[in-house]
């Protein structure tokens, strides 16, 4: 994640945190800004003292210790809601004290041009803008001797007046922008471990789902590569979702079931119904409202669109494939950019590998593997699964108790 240098943090800093897509919800932004501060607060529990106010369509963070705001700062930037974050000074809005105050902010920094960048919210304050951005601008020229460029300045110092307060601030750091957690609601996610799953679990957190992750294994027919890179993985996206459950199905028995009952073609498509099914039965347990699947459109043979439905058929609850468009490298791409990548390479089993058919079935019809499933006691399957399955939490390393707290 980008940084600021340390000598752009004030003493007394505060973090003025925008969002965009939060602003535009009209009547229901309180509902999005109030689940986007919990978001925030829940990475600010180790912090004694911190505290997070609305102030005028952004968020303030007060209360930090300055060797405290760095750490923060890296948290913040994982939180889905913010588009970018700025750590600063908060002060009395007249102009003596906000231009000894962006004096103090840029005096350990090194720039040969910079840019003030003012925004007022409120016309009743005395100072226009330009005002603001002229005196400000001469108070930081005469302190550093630097010159003005208002287009490409290696220094922008943004002033913004809000309810009688100025907050000063060089730089903005981005943020993940989307939806808060769980303001979408719960979802699903069939969890492979492979590069697809974790970003179509990544791009359905950025749209406001909170997540319950679940994964297939082929144990004891496999190592347990397949549980560790599970585990692994879901501590890597619990950095950006906060604590995460995870369950883990031994797979093998209804497969090797499958396979003996069923036709060879279908064997893949009837794996994948079956884990819809438990993804229901998990989706009901935990009031979720939706199954997320890491499916790209054509990238396997079980991802034709005649499959795709055979396999949905089976879900209970709508499908959510936000990765339908993407190709491989736009995944894998995704993946190193959200910190996947490194884990989602390491070598595993896939439960789906198991009893894999010879060929297999590219257009599927629904009556078709509806009637090859009338060989399987799926009740009886289904409650097996559910029977041997285990739910481990997930939390990443900046998890406090709420109690503990």
């Amino acid at each position: 994640m980008t940084m600021l240098p340390h000598a752009a943090i004030p003493e007394n800093p505060v973090l003025i945190i925008h969002f965009h897509e939060i602003a535009l919800k009209g009547g229901n932004q309180a509902y999005f800004e109030n689940i986007l501060k919990r978001n925030i607060l829940m990475r600010l529990r180790d912090k004694p003292g911190a505290r997070v106010r609305h102030v005028r369509n952004r968020l303030v963070v007060r209360g930090l210790r300055r060797e405290d705001a760095a750490e923060v700062l890296a948290r913040l930037q994982k939180v889905f809601g913010i588009v970018n974050i700025s750590v600063g000074a908060e002060v009395d809005a007249d102009m003596e004290t906000m231009k000894a105050t962006a004096q103090a902010l840029v005096r350990d920094l090194r720039f040969e041009s910079f840019a003030v960048r003012p925004k007022r919210a409120e016309k009743r304050y005395p100072f226009t803008s330009q005002d603001i951005g002229r005196e400000v601008g001469a108070a930081i020229g005469r302190a550093s001797h630097a010159r003005v460029d208002l287009t490409h300045p290696d220094l922008e110092v943004f002033v913004e007046v809000v309810q009688g307060r100025a907050y000063i601030f060089a730089g903005k750091l981005p943020g993940p922008g989307g939806l808060p957690v769980s303001s979408s609601g719960r979802g699903v996610v069939l969890f492979s471990v492979g590069f697809d799953a974790p970003v179509a679990a990544w791009r359905m957190m950025k749209r406001g789902l909170s997540l319950h992750l679940v994964h297939f294994h082929g144990q004891p027919q496999t190592d347990d590569a397949s549980v560790r890179k599970a585990r692994a993985l879901a501590k890597v996206l619990a950095d950006w979702h906060g604590r995460i459950k995870l369950t883990l199905v031994a797979f093998a028995q209804a497969q090797e079931i499958i396979s003996v009952a069923c036709p060879e073609r279908f064997r893949t498509i009837l794996y994948r119904r079956m884990m819809m099914r438990v993804a229901n039965k998990l989706a009901w347990k935990h009031r979720a409202r939706a199954l997320v699947t890491g499916e790209s459109l054509g990238q396997v043979a079980s991802q034709t669109l005649p499959n795709l439905a055979a396999i949905e058929d089976a879900a209970a609850f709508p499908v959510l494939r936000p990765l339908i468009a993407f190709d491989k490298q736009e995944i894998i791409a995704e993946a190193q950019r959200i910190g996947t990548h490194d884990i989602s390479i390491l070598p595993h089993d896939e439960a789906c590998v198991l009893f894999q058919p010879r060929r297999v079935e590219t257009a599927a019809k629904i009556e078709d593997v509806r009637a090859a499933e009338e060989e399987l006691d799926i009740p009886w399957m289904l409650d097996q699964l559910m029977a041997d399955a285990v739910t481990e939490v997930i939390v990443p390393d900046w998890w406090v108790e709420p109690d503990a707290a």
